[in-house]
């Protein structure tokens, strides 16, 4: 087997931290949440996940759409710290889940769990976000905003091109080329500024992080019942998502 050199992963980590990070980022701008706080518990997880697996799983866990509906209803309706008791319910499902898969092992719980199964819920869940990035494509502040559409077409387009490529080692990297040429678009329209990159601090934690990330979870029925169930749906997600990527590796 043919080893990666050095150079090359760097390349995909570099590419794997892109795609991560907008869809860490943008489950908590959707919902409400804090991001800092979903950065925070993402990395802490993956970390976590990491040493279990003893690193020969190359995945990120980050947030998951599924849950967008719930918590945004939850979030606003009894606040941070019903959302807090929810997902640690969800937890509790997840461990009973990981307990089942150790008593009966992978390959028995993969087989009521096949392609056929796996494959459309990672779709449904992926494509429920559709209206949404069309929305951002062409829109700024409810309006419609051309420069907008015309970055998000060079992203699109220049991803399409480089995944059509043939042997090619740039079908590798397609997120991280057509987002890079998708950020210089932006720079040269005048729509980025590096002021809040030069003023923001090496670490930190704004005050509403704080407070959101010590909050205390309060244990609601009603909480419950909406986010903990949806885990049932993450699972099958997972299952589909680690079954690819070891394919992919």
């Amino acid at each position: 087997m043919e080893k990666i050199g050095s150079k090359t992963k760097l390349l995909l980590g570099a590419q794997h931290v892109l795609a991560m990070f907008g869809a860490t980022v943008l489950v908590p701008f959707l919902t409400g949440l804090n991001p800092s706080i979903a950065l925070i518990a993402a990395g802490a997880g993956t970390l976590i996940f990491h040493f279990c697996t003893k690193r020969i799983v190359p995945v990120f866990l980050g947030s998951s759409f599924a849950f967008i509906g719930a918590l945004s209803l939850v979030l606003k309706e009894e606040g941070i710290g019903a959302v807090k008791g929810g997902v640690i319910a969800a937890g509790f499902i997840y461990l009973i889940m990981a307990y089942l898969v150790k008593v009966f092992g992978v390959e028995k719980i993969k087989s009521f769990f096949p392609p056929v199964v796996t494959g459309p819920i990672i779709m449904v869940i992926g494509l429920r976000m559709s209206p949404v990035a069309l929305n951002m494509a062409g829109y700024a502040n409810g309006k419609f905003e051309p420069k907008s559409l015309i970055i998000a077409l060079v992203v699109i387009i220049s991803m399409i091109s480089i995944t059509i490529m043939k042997k090619s080692f740039f079908r590798l990297v397609p997120i991280l080329i057509s987002v890079t040429l998708g950020y210089i678009v932006a720079m040269c329209m005048g729509l980025v500024s590096f002021e809040p990159i030069a003023q923001a601090n090496w670490l930190g934690l704004s005050a509403e992080a704080a407070a959101d990330l010590f909050t205390l979870p309060a244990f609601s029925l009603s909480a419950i019942l909406a986010i903990a169930p949806i885990a049932l749906v993450v699972f099958i997600e997972h299952i589909g998502d680690i079954t690819t990527n070891g394919a992919v590796v």
